[in-house]
């Protein structure tokens, strides 16, 4: 049987790195799954509380990846993390992936990275996503605009501490590959901080705000319960929304829910925090905004600093000149359809009802009418669809693609980003839903059904072989582990076989080797596909799964190796690690490796 054995510091140091069978000294786990005896430079998460140093910015699948909040808490250090927004945290049924890493310096103890490709990179991926994003083409174009700041009565955050949090994340808006990342989340002790910056807008307007908001709660020297920070306006797609979110009371579920309806648009109101604390509007911080184009706000509100802050929808500021924008409306004669090509627009999102569209286009009821006049309009709306928001005929549709099988025969592969919704999917490149689930259900990793995808993942957009997921810094089995590739699977091997666990130890859908229930388990739904989990459950076994006693019917085929650790005099600090080589014959040949100690003549083997 294949063993790792875990490195022991026990106020001692290892004087030899682990061998592979052939004597040669052990580097990294070989996909065939004939696993060294040892590799002290494996990083294994669940035997550290924090997870790798920040390095690469722009791949979070070079961070560790972990499935619950609870688990975060085991670090004290402050961190960036990347959430599947479209998954609710505080909902048992929803699939839970956290990426994170560390940002203080220094490096984890015993911990050897693996260079990972960053996925986003890929040249099979359906469409390029570092050239696709508007924010990828363009800077943007610099304005000045307001960010309209809210926040709790209660006090609680330290000023200094939060603002290096939100600094510390401004390299992430820095980084060239993240053009196209609109979501980021931080955590340090209690605080919880989320972003989110449209795709409209350069990333320089990120680091502008983060700045600003930085320098203004050092000044203050303390921090709100809750800190609220947008440019958000009724006149402004969700393209061209910005917004910062700060928790002190660790409460991730609100900072994920309020950056959620900022991508859809829907901006952040006055109202109560933790208990009774009310968020109110405060202040004001200039900020340089970088237009990228396309999405603007509309005609109405392009001179306007204004921000939707309260459950009118009215203005915090310049609200003297929306009354008269919406008294006027209804006195002035409705111009005709023919008098512009094209109408001003909005495109609705998840939850929105027509009396949304209303408040969100800034038009009396009368006009969203006049300009909208489909039969049974409110009744039929879905994610997606043109809503004029002045005179002129809709938004001609984009002329689409459909998306066709590569030339190998694998499906055209999306790489998942963060956001991302089947709906959103379907009408991007002509297809339906059903196609979607029909070309993803029981083949694509870790895909359950629609409204589970996570963001990170492959999945398919076409007909096809179904793709290898990208690879996970950490993992130690199942086809998450770096190095993998497509030509592992052979006859009669499947994604979930790859990579075993050494002894034969159960394999996890999240790429982690152990013998307890969160790797044993199974908790696959029924026709799911590989490393899916049903609803209510984050993990489930893929391989040599169950955790019953197993005899072994006879002596085995070839010579196979056990490890195991031996230790005396523990007050002189004498320790050493033995492994022995099992023969054929039934003999067994001894392997040491010693830790420095204090009296060598005191130990013994």
């Amino acid at each position: 049987m294949n063993v790792i054995i875990a490195s022991l510091m026990w106020g001692a140091s290892l004087a030899r790195a682990a061998i592979n069978i052939d004597g040669s000294q052990a580097v990294r786990m070989p996909l065939d799954g004939s696993s060294p005896i040892g590799v002290p430079e494996t990083y294994i998460p669940d035997q550290h509380d924090c997870p790798v140093p920040c390095v690469d910015y722009s791949n979070p699948h070079s961070w560790i990846s972990y499935q619950s909040t609870i688990r975060l808490s085991h670090c004290q250090e402050p961190m960036l993390l990347q959430l599947s927004v479209t998954q609710a945290i505080d909902d048992s049924a929803s699939s839970i992936l956290i990426r994170s890493c560390k940002l203080t310096a220094g490096p984890v103890a015993i911990f050897n990275a693996t260079n990972i490709e960053n996925p986003k990179k890929a040249n099979n991926l359906y469409p390029q996503p570092l050239t696709y994003a508007p924010a990828c083409k363009a800077t943007g174009t610099q304005s000045q605009d307001k960010l309209v700041l809210a926040a709790s009565s209660g006090v609680k955050g330290n000023g200094d501490e939060v603002a290096n949090l939100l600094e510390s994340m401004q390299p992430f808006f820095d980084a060239r590959d993240n053009c196209n990342e609109r979501f980021l989340f931080a955590s340090y002790k209690q605080t919880v901080v989320s972003i989110y910056i449209g795709d409209q807008l350069g990333k320089a307007t990120a680091t502008s705000a983060l700045r600003a908001l930085a320098g203004r709660l050092r000044t203050n020297g303390a921090v709100a319960n809750r800190t609220i920070a947008q440019v958000c306006s009724s006149g402004r797609h969700a393209e061209s929304v910005f917004g910062i979110f700060i928790e002190n009371n660790g409460n991730f579920a609100v900072a994920q829910k309020t950056t959620m309806e900022w991508s859809e648009g829907k901006c952040a109101a006055e109202g109560k925090g933790e208990g009774n604390d009310e968020v109110k509007f405060r202040d004001e911080l200039d900020i340089e905004v970088f237009e990228v184009g396309g999405g603007e706000p509309g005609a109405d509100d392009r001179n306007s600093n204004s921000t939707v802050l309260n459950n009118n929808h009215t203005t915090i500021s310049n609200r003297a000149v929306w009354s008269r924008l919406l008294r006027s409306s209804s006195h002035r004669k409705l111009e005709t359809r023919a008098t512009y090509q094209t109408c001003r627009s909005i495109k609705v999102v998840s939850g929105n009802g027509c009396d949304a569209l209303v408040q969100r286009c800034g038009i009396s009821s009368a006009d969203f009418y006049q300009f909208n006049p489909k039969t049974g309009l409110c009744a039929n709306l879905m994610p997606g669809d043109d809503i004029c928001c002045s005179a002129g005929d809709p938004p001609a549709p984009p002329t689409v693609n459909k998306p066709g099988p590569n030339a190998d025969g694998t499906c055209a592969t999306h790489l998942i980003a963060n956001g991302d919704t089947c709906d959103a999917l379907a009408r991007q490149y002509g297809v339906t839903i059903a196609d979607l689930e029909r070309w993803n259900k029981g083949k694509t990793w870790a895909w359950t059904e629609c409204k589970s995808m996570l963001g990170g993942y492959n999945m398919c957009l076409s007909d096809g072989t179904a793709p290898l997921p990208p690879p996970q810094q950490g993992t130690e089995c199942g086809p998450l582990v770096p190095g993998t590739v497509a030509s592992s699977l052979g006859p009669g091997i499947s994604l979930a076989d790859l990579n075993p666990c050494p002894l034969k130890a159960c394999c996890s859908n999240w790429g982690y080797c152990g013998p307890f229930p969160s790797h044993c388990d199974i908790h696959a739904p029924a026709g799911g596909g590989p490393g899916t989990t049903a609803p209510g459950f984050q993990n489930t076994c893929i391989s040599n799964c169950g955790m019953g006693i197993r005899n072994n019917s006879g002596p085995p085929a070839a010579f196979q190796r056990v490890g195991y650790y031996e230790s005396w005099n523990l007050q002189r600090d004498c320790l050493w690690l033995k492994a022995q080589n099992a023969n054929t014959d039934g003999s067994y040949t001894h392997i040491h490796w010693g830790f420095a100690e204090i009296d060598p003549a005191t130990c013994r083997y």
